[in-house]
């Protein structure tokens, strides 16, 4: 089983860096995070790489944070997510690797 979040092709891999020292703050560094991700997944079509930070969104505290859960869902298909889930269900039946980030990764939008 393989959880590659694009097909096989020829990509690029773009960054951007944060000096958090000189951002004033770490939300006002998260909030520029936030945008560029946002123009970026949204505009250009873009895929996060998901060993890195992503998925920022604004919570009811107004805070921005990572690993938002409506960006975690939409990383993989709904079919690799299938896939994924028969393989892992039969190797790890008792669920003992299933829990953290990887599990938002595999879950429905809700």
């Amino acid at each position: 089983a393989e959880l590659q979040p694009v097909p096989p092709g020829t990509y690029f891999n773009s960054e951007f860096l944060s000096f958090p020292d000189v951002s004033g703050s770490e939300q006002d560094w998260m909030r520029a995070f936030m945008r560029v991700q946002d123009h970026w997944v949204q505009e250009l079509g873009a895929k996060p790489h998901i060993g890195k930070l992503w998925g920022f969104e604004e919570g009811p505290d107004g805070k921005v944070e990572p690993f938002a859960d409506s960006h975690a869902c939409k990383i993989y298909s709904n079919g690799t997510k299938s896939k994924f889930e028969a393989y892992r269900s039969a190797t790890d039946p008792e669920g003992l690797f299933a829990t953290g980030l990887g599990m938002k990764l595999l879950a429905a939008c809700t």
